[in-house]
């Protein structure tokens, strides 16, 4: 996405307003943290940035971060005013760099949904005009704002850049924007592929209503051809009467490469995996009971999935959510299981003889005891990963179960060169803060004690090769495995030693600055050393060779988007 050359994964975060943190792949079954959006506001919310992407919408070769914010933001926040509800949008500015506050806001032409409850985002160019449109389905709280959303932009780092509303559909018959009735419900999913394999892209639109489905094409650049009010089986509820809906989206793949993709849908009440499949010379802006075929995968996924030939064998693989892990796992013994993976084998897409049994892939690594803790009266432990809310962690209700799980899936290919495919996944449903409980009596608790959780899971890689399937213990670098040491001597006169830790080979920058910020001295600009401890010594002078005074001085250690800063003594 910065240009480097190398693959990075974005990670969502509620905290800080929403903010989206970049993993860079840096060898082998090892990811670094290269940069962080700002923490825009002290809220963490789910009413933001609930989905997230990448890609280049103008073009230039410098990618950009799309999210969905500023809702519910503190109204004491000194920068509210620039920071209204919107399009989030952070280019790039360099290698591993995306800027110190968002590059653009986009407020939807002044037409703002009233609220964000949106769960899958995918940047694609899929009108050929060179840049990538960014798909967006809200779940609106009007029924106004139960729309589908193509966007595009030129010119995103300018002063003023073009953010264009391509396309806007609503789900309802309702709106005079749209007035046709496209099933109803609130939209969930935008899938772009060839859905009849004539060489157009079409769009299978989803709703949460009894599994709602729609289609529209696009015929060219910014051009997009929805059925009319005289169109005939615009839109199918493929789960009538039962209310179903795919609630993190569905996912477009050509699984059996007759040239036309399939669009694969799993089901947040059943974890049935449905499948859209249209035979060539069937028009995909018509959708009947024909071209679905409802639950072929009984009990893979209920939210995530993603597809991918995983093990490298030819055949393309679901990826999808699995039982998860939960307190009631932790004292059965039980693995964390956090993914299903089953793979097409030929046939027919339509026939469940097609694809192969389903394999729950565990990962016994990751059993822990990261729960709250309830001590009966009688010293009895027993653990809950029920939700605490840690504004009023005694109105609980402990039977309720909220196991951690497998959310939303990136299939990423060999991407560390190792001959293996990965997906990365992200883990929700892990707290923040444990809680020990004292139940007194069965309807009276007490807090004993409430401590940061150590085990916070937010990602894993899945590995496949022709040896097997597993999770993987990938090695994340983050900005605290870096070290600045401190300066010996301190205070010191005339010069002193400035050493440092790195965690891996890394290109690095110390410097000294005077109280006040300003760039004094450039001890090392940029330089590659290999991974482990390294000194430098300044000798009290600035970058004009000047004996500086004596004072309080930074010294620090820089590092792509990071900077780690210590004080040190001149004295003389």
């Amino acid at each position: 996405m910065d240009g480097d050359g190398v693959v990075e994964v974005l990670v969502a975060d509620y905290s800080g307003g929403g903010r989206v943190h970049v993993l860079e792949s840096v060898g082998v079954d090892t990811w670094e943290l290269v940069y962080s959006t700002p923490a825009l506001d002290s809220t963490a919310t789910t009413n933001n940035i609930r989905a997230i992407a990448g890609g280049d919408m103008d073009g230039d070769g410098m990618g950009e971060i799309y999210f969905l914010a500023g809702r519910n933001y503190d109204e004491n926040n000194p920068n509210i005013d620039k920071l209204p509800p919107g399009l989030y949008i952070f280019e790039a500015q360099g290698n591993d760099d995306f800027g110190s506050e968002p590059t653009t806001i986009w407020e939807f032409d002044g037409d703002l949904p009233d609220r964000w409850r949106t769960e899958q985002m995918i940047a694609m160019d899929i009108d050929g005009d060179g840049g990538d449109e960014l798909l967006i389905s809200n779940n609106g709280g009007d029924n106004r704002y139960d729309n589908w959303y193509v966007i595009g932009a030129t010119d995103i780092n300018d002063t003023f850049p073009t953010i264009v509303q391509e396309l806007r559909l609503s789900s309802r018959a309702s709106e005079d924007f749209d007035p046709v009735d496209r099933g109803g419900g609130s939209p969930y999913s935008m899938v772009p592929g060839d859905l009849d394999g004539d060489g157009n892209i079409e769009i299978l639109l989803h709703s949460w209503n009894a599994f709602n489905l729609t289609n529209v094409r696009v015929t060219g650049p910014n051009q997009y051809v929805a059925p009319d009010e005289n169109a005939t089986n615009v839109f199918l509820h493929a789960s009538a009467p039962d209310d179903h809906v795919a609630f993190f989206g569905c996912t477009g793949v050509d699984i059996n490469g007759d040239g036309d993709t399939e669009v694969y849908c799993p089901n947040l009440q059943t974890g049935a995996v449905t499948v859209i499949n249209y035979e060539s010379g069937e028009n995909a802006l018509e959708i009947t009971a024909d071209n679905v075929s409802v639950g072929i995968i009984p009990g893979f996924s209920t939210l995530g999935l993603t597809a991918g030939d995983l093990d490298g064998d030819g055949n393309i693989g679901l990826i999808g959510t699995a039982r998860g892990y939960s307190a009631a796992d932790f004292e059965a013994g039980n693995p964390a299981a956090w993914i299903h993976y089953v793979e097409y084998i030929g046939g027919d897409v339509e026939d469940p003889a097609s694809y192969s049994p389903v394999v729950e892939i565990v990962s016994p690594s990751d059993n822990y005891d990261a729960f709250h803790q309830i001590v009966a009266a009688d010293e009895t432990i027993t653990y809950s990963d029920a939700a605490v809310d840690a504004r009023n962690p005694l109105d609980v209700s402990l039977g309720n179960s909220n196991p951690e799980f497998a959310s939303k899936f990136a299939f990423l290919g060999d991407v560390d060169g190792d001959g293996e495919n990965e997906v990365a996944f992200g883990i929700q449903g892990v707290p923040d803060s444990l809680y020990v409980l004292n139940a007194i009596t069965e309807d009276s608790l007490t807090v004993a004690s409430v401590s940061p959780n150590t085990h916070r899971i937010f990602m894993r890689v899945l590995a496949g090769s022709a040896t097997g399937v597993s999770v993987e213990e990938d090695r994340i670098i983050l900005p605290s495995d870096y070290k600045l040491h401190e300066n010996y001597p301190n205070p010191f006169n005339p010069t002193t030693t400035i050493a440092f830790t790195l965690p891996i080979d890394k290109r690095v920058s110390v410097k000294v600055y005077d109280i006040t910020g300003r760039l004094v001295r450039t001890l090392v600009n940029g330089q590659a050393y290999p991974a482990g401890t390294h000194e430098v010594t300044w000798d009290g002078t600035s970058d004009a060779g000047q004996t500086v005074a004596s004072g309080t001085y930074l010294y620090s250690l820089e590092y792509g988007s990071f900077r780690q800063t210590r004080k040190m003594v001149l004295i003389k």
